[in-house]
């Protein structure tokens, strides 16, 4: 009947509850409820009869219709309910599979999507947080360098600057000491002058003396030999002569030259001193200190520094002439020294003292000057000492170098830099003629008195001297 097909169709009207949840999180993403109608297909109709036919489920028919046959009928219903409810839940089933695998494929999809997106927004979050911190950076770092060049440009100006009031000090430090040299060497020199005139007055005055005494013994015999020419019984000729000769000035034995102080030596001279010496080629005698007294004797002395009374921060003119006290500080000079090395060979002797007293040499067997064509270029050979293994000289080709004359193998100007005239190449590990400091202040010295071997770059010596002698004199 159609209230019992009512019931059976509203059996079929299933309401499914979907929860989605994703798979090994626990954790679910969202969820939702719908509403799925089946409608089943529609049952056979009953079949037509008479309404007292049993084949009738129920009818508003009269109860005379036997049981027996309503009974099958029912029974036969049933069955066919049960099929339809069983092929129902098959497809529900199926349904069912199909909407689970369709919901996570896509649940899957928008995960992934999901993901992506996520990871799309933390790139984008990540770049800009990257081109901000390296925009920051940039200007931190102009910022950076721009303080920098500043600072070092001031650091530069004020390097200039010192090294500007350091060569003014030099300078005027250098000019200092150049007029204490000469004020002391003209001190020396005004006293050699006195000490020589005093010694030519009593020189003077003793000669005097002897003429006097002279006259005085013979003024009666010339009284007497006076009066006889007047009386016209004059002497003999000879007596005549004697009398015109008597005052004649005595004739001086023929003076000699020597070359060197070993041709001094070797005429029998043995003390230190000053002595005089013609240089071939040279036009002017020299007045040159002798050593006698040690290794030998026969050294003549072509530098010497004691004091600091004389100032070697000389032109190129000076050191190829020669300056100074031979009695004191002097340079020979480079003209006659090439002269003398150049007619024979001769050896270097360097003897050097420091502030405490201590005493050291270096001895060169062969040693020769060049002309000044040639720089003074200096060649030396066979070293020995007790300075050191090394020798403090350039032995080849080291041209000589001046204020006025940069020769050395070096933009720095050596001789300006480390002050005096000196064989420096490229500066190199001496320099005897440097600026003289006295005791106290010899100390971090590069311009001073030094050799390296000996004490150091920065020491600067208290006494110096350099002399030649001829190889076997």
């Amino acid at each position: 009947t159609t209230e019992r097909r009512k019931g059976l169709f509203g059996l079929m009207v299933s309401e499914v509850h979907c929860r989605m949840e994703p798979e090994g999180t626990g954790e679910g993403l969202g969820r939702g409820r719908g509403w799925v109608l089946f409608v089943l297909p529609d049952p056979q109709p009953c079949p037509p009869g008479d309404p007292g036919s049993p084949d009738s489920l129920q009818r508003d028919v009269s109860p005379a219709v036997p049981s027996a046959s309503l009974g099958a009928w029912r029974a036969q219903r049933v069955r066919q309910l049960e099929k339809a409810l069983e092929n129902s839940t098959l497809r529900l089933q199926k349904l069912e599979r199909y909407i689970q695998m369709n919901l996570r494929s896509k649940l899957a999809r928008a995960q992934q999507h999901m993901v992506q997106n996520q990871t799309a927004a933390m790139l984008e979050l990540g770049s800009d947080l990257l081109n901000e911190t390296v925009a920051r950076t940039s200007n931190v770092e102009a910022k950076v360098l721009n303080e920098t060049s500043r600072m070092e440009v001031q650091m530069m100006e004020t390097s200039l600057s010192t090294d500007e009031l350091e060569k003014q000090l030099l300078q005027q430090s250098n000019e200092l000491h150049r007029l204490q040299g000469r004020s002391s060497a003209l001190e020396t020199r005004l006293q050699a002058l006195e000490t020589q005139q005093q010694e030519d007055l009593a020189s003077l005055r003793e000669e005097k003396e002897q003429l006097r005494r002279l006259l005085g013994s013979h003024g009666g015999a010339l009284a007497v030999l006076d009066m006889h020419e007047a009386l016209g019984s004059t002497p003999n000729t000879m007596k005549r002569k004697k009398k015109k000769n008597f005052f004649k000035a005595p004739m001086r034995a023929p003076e000699q030259v020597f070359q060197d102080c070993a041709e001094i030596h070797r005429s029998g001279a043995t003390a230190d001193g000053v002595y005089t010496i013609r240089v071939t080629n040279v036009s002017e005698p020299k007045k040159v200190f002798c050593g006698m007294e040690s290794n030998g004797g026969g050294w003549t002395i072509i530098q010497r520094r004691v004091d600091g009374s004389e100032d070697f921060q000389r032109s190129w003119k000076e050191y190829k002439e020669g300056f100074g006290n031979p009695a004191g500080e002097y340079w020979l000079g480079n003209e006659a020294v090439h002269q003398l090395t150049s007619r024979a060979t001769y050896s270097l002797r360097v003897e050097l003292e420091d502030w405490e007293g201590q005493e050291a040499y270096a001895q060169y067997e062969r040693f020769q000057l060049g002309s000044e064509a040639q720089l003074y270029r200096i060649s030396l050979s066979g070293y020995n000492g007790s300075v050191g293994r090394q020798t403090g000289l350039f032995l080849q080709s080291a041209n000589f170098s001046t204020r006025d004359a940069d020769n050395d193998n070096c933009v720095c100007k050596c001789a300006q830099l480390m002050s005096g005239g000196w064989w420096f190449d490229a500066c190199g590990l001496s320099n005897l003629n440097g600026a003289y400091y006295q005791n106290g202040q010899h100390l971090r010295r590069m311009d001073g008195v030094r050799w390296q071997y000996f004490r150091g770059p920065g020491y600067s010596l208290r006494a110096t001297r350099m002399m030649i002698r001829p190889v076997g004199g």
